[in-house]
C-alpha cells in the first residue's frame, strides 16, 4: 500500500511516518510542493488551525488561531480529488477537522471559550491524556471506554451534513466528537494522536485502519 500524509514541512512528518510505516510504502507532501504522488490511502495530519471562512464564519479569536491557508488549499484539493477518486481518507487531530468542513460540518473555533473544559484536550506540554467512550465498531474492538492523548484547541461542533451514512465512532466524556467514519465514503477518521504513544488502542486503530482501506 502506498500512504501519502500531508503535514506542513516534512521534518514535522517524522512521527506519522513511523506509525503508518507498517501499512507500506510511506511518502509526505507539504504545501511547498508542485508534485502529486501516487498513493493509495491519504493521511491528513495534525497542525495548524483550519481558517474559519471554510466552514463560513468569522475569525473570532485572532490571539488563538494558527492559521496556513496553504495548507488548506492544499488538504482540501486533496481530499476533494480523493473522494472523486474513490480513494479511503484516514485524517488525525486536524485531520478530522478538515474532513469535518470540507464534507458540510463546523467546527468550535476554541472549545474553552465554548465551554468545554480546555484542558481536557490540550494542555501547556506535552498530551492532554483522558477518557473517551467507544461506539460501533470501536467499542467492538476497544471496548466501553479508553484513554487517549489529544493536543487541540479546536473540534467538531456541526457533523458532516454531506454524508448520509457519517457513524460517530467516540466521543470525549464532555460529549465532543472524538472519531468518526464513512463505509460508502472510505474516510475514517480521530481527534487524538494515535502516532505519538503506542499504546492497544493505537495498535488496534492500525489494524482497524489497514481492514477498512481493504
Amino acid at each position: 500500500m502506498r500512504v501519502l500524509i500531508t503535514a506542513s514541512e516534512r521534518g514535522k512528518a517524522e512521527r506519522y511516518v513511523r506509525y503508518l510505516s507498517p501499512l507500506g510504502e510511506v511518502d509526505v507532501i507539504t504545501p511547498k510542493e508542485a508534485r502529486m504522488p501516487e498513493y493509495d490511502l491519504l493521511v491528513l495530519s495534525g497542525g495548524e488551525d483550519v481558517h474559519p471562512r471554510y466552514y463560513g464564519e468569522e475569525v473570532e479569536y485572532p490571539d488563538l488561531l494558527e492559521l496556513n491557508e496553504g495548507r488548506d488549499r492544499l488538504e482540501m484539493t486533496l481530499v476533494g480529488r480523493a473522494l472523486g477518486d474513490g480513494k479511503p481518507i484516514f485524517g488525525i487531530c486536524r485531520g478530522i477537522q478538515v474532513l469535518t468542513v470540507v464534507l458540510g460540518g463546523k467546527l468550535y473555533q476554541d472549545l474553552g471559550r465554548a465551554g468545554f473544559r480546555a484542558e481536557t484536550h490540550r494542555v501547556e506540554k506535552g498530551d492532554a491524556f483522558h477518557p473517551v467512550l467507544f461506539e460501533g465498531d470501536f467499542q467492538r474492538a476497544f471496548g466501553e471506554r479508553g484513554v487517549v492523548n489529544s493536543r487541540h484547541h479546536q473540534g467538531v461542533k456541526v457533523l458532516p451534513t454531506e454524508v448520509q451514512d457519517l457513524q460517530i465512532l467516540a466521543r470525549a466524556e464532555d460529549g465532543l466528537v472524538e472519531a468518526f467514519k464513512s463505509d460508502t465514503l472510505k474516510v475514517l477518521a480521530v481527534q487524538w494522536h494515535p502516532e505519538r504513544h503506542p499504546s492497544p488502542i493505537s495498535d488496534g486503530l492500525l489494524a482497524y485502519l489497514r481492514d477498512f482501506v481493504g
